[in-house]
């Protein structure tokens, strides 16, 4: 009889919230938090979830990501566009120092040690700025002619479609060219960094994909796997492959 092979750790990336039981106003009072959808859609894919803080540094992180088969880059706030060369356009929205210095250390150390890494809406920004690339800070003034990629609707409804690149990781993982997504952003990809290729857009041309080909598995979605993969089955399928190459 064939043994079980135990689930792969995956890490996921916290964001931060001011206040909580201390009050709303209580400077300097963090909270780490990320939603509950991380962790069940990766149990649901086989894995074993782990959240990880803000509070690291890079020793830390490469403590906690040599222990585990895999890294999930969580939604959250803007990235700082210091950190890819600009200044603050109009449209920036929340911005974290300890979060983005965090995420994007802990995405540089995955790349370097070649753990599969899957980022989900700022996940693919921080993956996409921590090698090297740029962002729209806002779109909706920075991109002509585009829809509407913060729609005012529940997580679990998919908003709109995106393409899919042929020949990608992506694509082989969706076994079509074009998928419904649910969107919530206001920033996305710009220039893709080295090595990293755009694998699924909008119909506005707005990136919605990356993927490294040189990675062992690195894919970043702009849009919300987790909040649709108890009924979504390209949502499964994502995680259903993360998961397996978090086990080779």
């Amino acid at each position: 009889m064939k043994s079980k092979k135990p689930q792969p750790l995956i890490a996921i990336t916290c964001s931060r919230v001011t206040g909580g039981a201390w009050g709303l106003y209580s400077l300097g009072h963090f909270m780490d938090y990320t939603f509950a959808d991380y962790s069940l859609a990766l149990r649901d894919a086989g894995a074993a979830p782990l959240i990880v803080p803000a509070a690291q540094d890079e020793e830390s992180l490469k403590r906690i990501l040599s222990a585990v088969q895999g890294l999930v880059l969580s939604g959250g706030p803007d990235v700082h566009p210091r950190f890819y060369g600009e200044e603050p356009a109009a449209g920036l929205g929340e911005v974290d120092d300890t979060l983005d210095s965090m995420e994007l250390t802990a995405a540089r150390i995955a790349f370097e040690t070649d753990i599969p890494v899957l980022g989900i809406c700022r996940g693919i920004q921080v993956l996409n700025v921590a090698l090297g690339g740029t962002l729209y800070q806002d779109i909706s003034s920075q991109v002509s002619d585009c829809i509407c990629h913060t729609p005012k609707i529940d997580k679990a409804v998919p908003t709109h479609k995106v393409r899919v690149s042929a020949g990608s990781r992506l694509r082989s993982i969706m076994g079509r060219s074009e998928i419904w997504v649910n969107g919530k952003h206001h920033q996305a990809v710009r220039n893709p960094a080295p090595g990293l290729i755009i694998t699924a857009r909008a119909n506005d041309g707005v990136a919605e994909a990356l993927e490294h080909p040189k990675r062992r598995w690195m894919i970043g979605v702009q849009w919300h796997p987790e909040g649709t993969w108890r009924e979504d089955l390209y949502s499964k399928k994502l995680f259903r492959a993360f998961v397996r190459a978090a086990c080779d």
